[in-house]
């Protein structure tokens, strides 16, 4: 319930305002959620000024002077006495008396403007200002003494000059007056409420936000301060309204609170803890009104990453990259990602073969978001990883009390985690010979058992395995199972090294540099430069390259900077000339007496890649090569 209090000097000051009131709350009882009610209170010796309670105070004239000066918070609306007042007031006076001098005693706000009008009246017409202290009846007495035979003012004023035996008239308020007081009042409370709101609903969120908020003004005074920030900087939470030169805040972070930068997690040492700073200008039509400040913890930036990788662990694995996020533009990639889409719709087990750097896991996370299985796990492991006494835990998981050390309430294997979705077991060839045979009966059953346990676990699961190893020699070499070797390679996918698709080398490079220097500028005969490269690393290593160009020559890359980088680049080449590569390649053949994997790994080229050269340079040799 809002109170409006309506303030006179005495009862029925104003004719039919409770009325007047009823009938405004009527009219306007639909457009709001608020309850009002209307008192009226006499200013007097029972009702002193400083025992008024209301929301908000409707008055007029003096009253409202010395309200303003003696109500604290409340506010005032003034109901106006308007020119037309004060003119419909003198004529009935005239009217009345007749054609004599009238003082006309008011406050300043009543009289502002009059005399332009009085100039237009034949009545003659003097005007007095009251005091706040109300010098009415000095006024009344001057007025006299001036020729004024009637007083116009307020009730007490007229009371003064009835006790003289002076003619005089109360200047009234009109019923429209005190309307649009109402009008004013409801508006002004309103609006100072749903504001209130605000600052509350702002202080909620403010004082429950894990960050710390400080708010200062243009005279760099704090002006809004959260828990959060006083805990972090140690700080007295009622600093608010004080000078940031006045505070305990350390000398250098004012400093910083105090230049004329914006700044963007910077990260800055208070006392013994590291702070995140984020700071913005609030500006009004370009003019900077407040700054902002939001600080976490650094520490507590961690534990939140720590927090959220935990949970989306326990969610299970997620892939990120598709198929359309592969640059591919030589027809030989084009038909690679052609067939790796029609494989991905089947549930066929998929062998990636391909040299470290040629996107194994890209293409595996592809097929993945191409599958049936998009919205379930994809998990991925790196055999090569991970020690072989852990590989088996890890992949089948354990029961409590299963080894020293292990979780008391048992794990679940990454088998179980990748259920009706993906496993991708990258560099499939390191996996030990004791444990390829229980990794064969889940391909084949797919059903497993946790180590300790004798409980089988049935799982749903399509497998993606990768290496950068010929399998087939392996089996020779009796260092893998050739029946877990045919079981994995039922869809097969060769991986080209970059040596083979360099013609997408232009494209992955624009690619690069769009996603993560899109500000850098690289000419083309900088990228028909990268393109006559030997790349041993693959795209590994161009995007490698890559960013080293981008922090040595931001923003523009030209040849001559791509050939200072690669000059001081080791391993890997430029092309020779054919005539001098084909006698490269036959001297190394010589010296590694023709052994193909030495001289393919001696020349800084994969195996194919150097058979498609003697080929191409029509080598042969007498001796079978290695």
């Amino acid at each position: 319930m809002i109170n409006i209090a309506l303030v006179v000097p005495c009862k029925d000051f104003i004719k039919d305002a409770v009325s007047i009131f009823k009938e405004h709350d009527e009219l306007d009882s639909d457009q709001n959620k608020y309850l009002f009610e209307f008192k009226e209170i006499v200013v007097g010796e029972e009702n002193q000024h400083n025992k008024i309670h209301a929301d908000i105070i409707i008055t007029r004239g003096l009253l409202a002077e010395i309200l303003r000066r003696i109500s604290g918070d409340i506010p005032i609306v003034e109901i106006a006495v308007s020119s037309s007042d004060i003119l419909r007031t003198i004529r009935k006076c005239s009217e009345q008396f007749g054609r004599r001098k009238i003082g006309v005693i008011a406050a300043s706000n009543m009289l502002t403007g009059l005399n332009n009008i009085y100039d237009l009246l034949d009545t003659p017409i003097e005007t007095y200002r009251l005091g706040t202290n109300w010098n009415g009846s000095s006024l009344v007495k001057k007025a006299q003494a001036n020729g004024c035979e009637i007083i116009l003012g307020g009730i007490n004023t007229c009371k003064y000059a009835e006790d003289l035996q002076i003619d005089n008239m109360v200047i009234e308020s009109s019923p429209e007056a005190l309307w649009q007081a109402i009008t004013q009042a409801k508006k002004m409370i309103i609006t100072a409420l749903r504001e209130q709101e605000k600052a509350k609903r702002l202080q909620a969120i403010l004082d429950d936000s894990s960050d710390g908020v400080i708010v200062i003004n243009e005279s760099n005074e704090i002006v809004m301060l959260n828990p959060k920030a006083a805990s972090l900087m140690d700080l007295d939470k009622t600093l608010n309204e004080q000078k940031i030169d006045n505070t305990s805040i350390l000398p250098e972070f004012k400093i910083l609170m105090q230049d004329n930068n914006e700044y963007t997690n910077e990260v800055f040492q208070y006392n013994k803890i590291l702070l995140n700073i984020n700071k913005r200008f609030i500006k009004v039509k370009d003019v900077v009104s407040d700054i902002v400040f939001t600080i976490q913890g650094v520490q507590d930036l961690q534990r939140l990453e720590g927090s959220i990788r935990k949970r989306i662990y326990s969610k299970g694995h997620t892939a990120s990259f598709t198929f359309s996020k592969i640059i591919g533009e030589t027809e030989r990639m084009k038909q690679i990602i052609k067939v790796a889409k029609r494989y991905s719709r089947t549930n066929s087990n998929i062998l990636l073969i391909g040299e470290s750097g040629t996107g194994k896991e890209v293409f595996a996370q592809s097929i993945h978001r191409e599958s049936d299985r998009f919205s379930n796990s994809f998990v991925a492991i790196n055999c090569a990883a991970i020690p072989e006494q852990l590989l088996e835990s890890e992949l089948f998981g354990y029961v409590s009390g299963s080894f020293t050390g292990a979780n008391k309430n048992g794990k679940a294997g990454l088998f179980e985690i990748a259920h009706r979705g993906t496993i991708f077991l990258d560099e499939i060839a390191e996996i030990p010979l004791t444990l390829q045979a229980k990794l064969l009966r889940v391909l084949q059953e797919r059903e497993f058992m946790r180590v300790g346990s004798d409980e089988v676990i049935k799982v749903d699961i399509r497998l993606v395995a990768a290496t950068n190893k010929d399998l087939r020699t392996l089996v020779k070499e009796n260092q893998f199972r050739e029946d877990l070797f045919y079981r994995l390679d039922v869809l097969r996918i060769e991986l080209p090294t970059l040596e083979e698709h360099k013609g997408d080398i232009p494209f992955l490079v624009e690619d690069y540099y769009h996603k993560n220097y899109p500000e850098i500028k690289i000419t083309e005969e900088a990228k028909q430069l990268l393109m006559h490269y030997s790349w041993p690393g693959n795209v590994r290593h161009l995007y490698n390259i890559c960013e080293r160009l981008a922090v040595l020559y931001t923003p523009n890359i030209t040849q001559s900077d791509v050939k200072a980088v690669l000059h001081n680049t080791s391993p890997g080449r430029l092309d020779d000339h054919p005539t001098n590569e084909k006698e490269r390649i036959l001297q190394t053949l010589i010296k590694t007496q023709y052994n193909r994997s030495k001289t393919a790994k001696s020349l800084g080229m994969s195996r194919s890649t150097l058979w498609r050269k003697m080929k191409e340079y029509q080598i042969t040799v007498d001796r079978g090569l290695s």
